[in-house]
């Protein structure tokens, strides 16, 4: 029972995460960008699975949708990571858990979308979303998600795909920390840091080209 209710309360980390888009820098480098943004502009993105993982433990919902605005223009020479737009809007369906569903708030929109590497070879940049705040509730637990998600983004199929399995070695350390746990049997604890994984197909052919130095 203990075991089983661990996961659902994991899996409520993970809709609550699934944004979509999430990241904070944890451990800031003094690299710098130029970041130049083409296509830009307002976008919606969407994605048909979000999978959380903790000690082995994998819970999933079946949709999650966000939108914002990333803007077409140059940054030149600024601090990794470089904010290029916003995500003002986020959405999720069909989370559930081992013991079965999860309410999950969003909350304090908009998030930052962040670049954090030049692009490589195939067109892809390490990213994050930063601000992320989103509160997770169910029968006896809950807890808030902050922090960030890492990612990255790749131009050929302009999808942002949220994993801290990244192309390429960040420069900066993106996570999401959980806290104000009340209830939750000693399950979920303050300070833990769960992982996420999602792609999200955007909605304009959006292109990053980012070089260091």
């Amino acid at each position: 029972m203990r075991k089983g209710i661990g996961r659902i309360l994991f899996t409520s980390t993970a809709a609550a995460l699934a944004i979509g888009f999430g990241a904070s820098s944890a451990l800031a480098t003094t690299a710098t960008l130029t970041v130049k943004v083409t296509h830009g502009g307002t976008y919606t993105a969407s994605s048909s699975s979000t999978v959380l993982t903790d000690n082995g433990v994998s819970v999933t919902c079946t949709g999650s949708s966000a939108g914002g605005k990333i803007a077409t223009k140059t940054y030149t020479s600024k601090t990794s990571p470089v904010k290029v737009g916003t995500s003002s809007t986020l959405s999720f369906t069909g989370c559930t858990g081992p013991l079965g569903a999860v309410t999950v708030t969003v909350n304090s929109l908009p998030y930052s979308v962040k670049v954090d590497s030049a692009t490589n070879s195939s067109g892809q940049t390490d990213g994050m979303v930063t601000g992320v705040n989103t509160s997770v509730s169910m029968t006896g637990c809950s807890f808030v998600v902050t922090g960030g998600a890492p990612g990255y983004y790749t131009n050929s199929t302009h999808v942002l795909s949220l994993t801290p399995t990244l192309p390429q070695k960040a420069l900066n350390k993106a996570q999401l920390t959980v806290s104000g746990v009340s209830g939750c049997a000693g399950l979920v604890n303050n300070g833990d840091h769960p992982t996420y994984k999602s792609n999200y197909t955007v909605s304009r052919a959006i292109v990053i080209t980012a070089t260091s130095g």
